[in-house]
């Protein structure tokens, strides 16, 4: 039988390992880094234009990005903050390259989800934030799995559970506890309403004083922010059912879509939320949160019928 110091010892060992096998995904400073894209990358794939044109634009007005050269001088290498600013100041055929966002609306919020494990739902997701980055649209992620594939992906790996999905319900419990204690009486009978007390387990964590903006951790993309996870987020599974009972109030369904209506509308334009493969609280806030909902699917029997 394992007692705790055999589980201690496993924990040392699995940390390790992760550490060598991170050591050898990232780069020497253990940080992921995105690649630079090929002048004809740019030119055929991202502007869908023909790279003479390109060259062309680049020739006739020197002050543009002009992109890494390699030795040779036969190819040119740009960074996606050379070619965003390649996007600003560049048109084809009289046509902008800027992309497409109806005026004075906020980001589309779109929830990847099946209930089943192993569907792709992490892998659409990154996939899904890469092409939209690359098409020159500003991505924020919301990782919602305690799995945290989507967090790694973008090089996040030590993530403090106050900061995930996970703390962003505790804080709106927090302040929808604030904002219920504050309305004293209800508004047409006058009757009192009752009070609720928060523990100190959850007002001493701070998370009240913190900003939207807190949660939100850049990535390896210049465009693409995520609001990260980690194993340690599951336990909001078991922390919600305890948070409804302390103020029965609350409407916890709507914490995450209360979260991202405090950021400025224009900040992106798309929001992807990546589900675990359960239902459950983090589940059903994206579901909630969500303008659409994507359900990744293979051709087998069982990811369809999930």
């Amino acid at each position: 039988m394992f007692t705790h110091t055999d589980l201690a010892q496993l924990q040392a060992q699995s940390l390790k390992m992760q550490g060598f096998i991170r050591q050898q995904t990232y780069s020497p400073e253990s940080e992921k880094t995105l690649r630079r894209f090929s002048s004809w990358e740019v030119a055929e794939l991202i502007f869908k234009a023909n790279q003479s044109t390109l060259r062309g634009r680049l020739a006739a007005d020197p002050s543009l990005p002009q992109g890494t050269v390699e030795e040779d001088g036969r190819q040119r290498w740009y960074s996606l903050e050379e070619i965003n600013e390649l996007r600003r100041r560049i048109k084809v055929n009289r046509k902008s390259l800027m992309p497409y966002r109806p005026a004075n609306k906020r980001a589309i919020r779109a929830a990847i989800a099946n209930f089943k494990g192993g569907a792709g739902k992490s892998t659409t997701a990154l996939h899904f934030a890469h092409a939209a980055a690359l098409d020159g649209y500003r991505v924020l992620c919301v990782d919602f799995d305690p799995q945290a594939t989507l967090s790694h992906s973008m090089g996040l790996s030590d993530v403090a559970e106050e900061y995930t999905v996970w703390g962003i319900m505790a804080r709106d419990l927090g302040h929808e506890t604030d904002r219920m204690n504050s309305a004293l009486r209800g508004a047409e009978s006058g009757t009192a309403l009752p009070q609720r007390k928060l523990p100190a387990a959850i007002t001493d964590m701070g998370l009240n004083d913190l900003r939207a903006s807190d949660f939100i951790k850049p990535t390896n993309w210049p465009t693409i922010d995520i609001v990260p996870s980690c194993a340690n987020a599951a336990f909001v599974e078991f922390a919600s059912a305890q948070y409804r009972h302390i103020n029965p109030e609350w409407s916890f369904f709507a914490a995450v879509s209360r979260f991202l209506d405090q950021i400025a509308p224009d900040t992106y334009d798309l929001i992807l939320f990546d589900c675990p493969p359960a239902i459950g609280y983090q589940s059903m806030n994206a579901v909630f949160a969500a303008d659409v909902l994507y359900i990744p699917s293979g051709p087998g029997y069982w990811e369809y019928d999930s």
